[in-house]
């Protein structure tokens, strides 16, 4: 199956506030160069006031050009809405779906509010998998914190969410939280449809004189993409997700900055 490389549109959040910003947006991601799109932080459509639906959703899509190949939403709704949810994601024609963050529904600072989403998951995963959709977990540096017995979050997740859970393996948390991402994806082979690329560099801070970790496009920043992503093929990555949560130039210079780079490597 040929690689697809998809912008996480939580990217461009700052753009998509009504449905005219996300029509412009959408184009202008298309004419960057991409033909995928993760669909998350669109205030257009999940805000308070939402001024477009999913059956729009899609035509703009279509008319673009781009096909919707993840997307993450709330655990809450996929949790207590899970028709809906369904609903949603067909309409877009959205074969994945990721959860982002527990933090609106348990305790994400605790191993208790995890072995309670992992007692709410089994029925969530089987109710998606007959509709046709993958459910994923999206980590970010939290899940690497260590239990008293050595255990981390993260191990609870891969050990007791079954074989039908996917693990999105956000690269840039992993190595933030001092996990080395190759080894990660190692062993979570078969388990990695979908794999967010951002990367790390480090920054001097505007008070202060130590480095701090940055978001940083793909191929710019500290982490080994020579070893990140023929692991990540050989685990099974099949949808390269850009993302870069804070951008420090041009939204849109940083997007195809990382496309150019994946693009030749994928």
């Amino acid at each position: 199956m040929a690689a697809t490389i998809a912008i996480e549109l939580y990217t461009l959040r700052d753009f998509m506030n009504d449905q005219r910003g996300f029509v412009d947006t959408i184009k202008r991601v298309r004419e960057v160069g991409y033909e995928a799109v993760e669909f998350a932080g669109v205030t257009a459509v999940e805000g308070e006031t939402p001024d477009t639906t999913a059956v729009e959703v899609r035509r703009i899509l279509d008319d673009a050009g781009l096909t919707c190949a993840s997307a993450h939403r709330r655990w809450g709704s996929l949790r207590d809405d899970t028709d809906a949810e369904i609903d949603f994601l067909q309409t877009l024609g959205c074969p994945y779906v990721a959860v982002p963050i527990i933090i609106d529904e348990y305790d994400r600072y605790a191993y208790e509010g995890y072995q309670a989403f992992l007692a709410d998951l089994p029925p969530v995963v089987e109710r998606l998998k007959a509709a046709g959709i993958t459910l994923g977990y999206h980590n970010h540096s939290i899940e690497f914190l260590r239990g008293l017995d050595g255990d981390t979050i993260y191990d609870l997740l891969i050990e007791q969410g079954g074989p039908d859970l996917a693990m999105t393996v956000d690269v840039y948390w992993a190595a933030v939280a001092g996990v080395n991402p190759v080894n990660l994806i190692e062993r979570l082979h078969g388990r990695v449809p979908v794999i967010h690329m951002k990367d790390l560099e480090v920054a001097l801070p505007d008070e202060g004189h130590m480095p701090l970790p940055v978001f940083a496009p793909v191929g710019e920043g500290n982490l080994d993409w020579d070893a990140i992503i023929p692991a990540a093929k050989a685990a099974g990555a099949e949808t390269w997700v850009v993302e870069q949560d804070l951008c420090r130039r041009d939204h849109y210079d940083c997007i195809r900055s990382s496309l150019e780079f994946l693009k030749p490597r994928v």
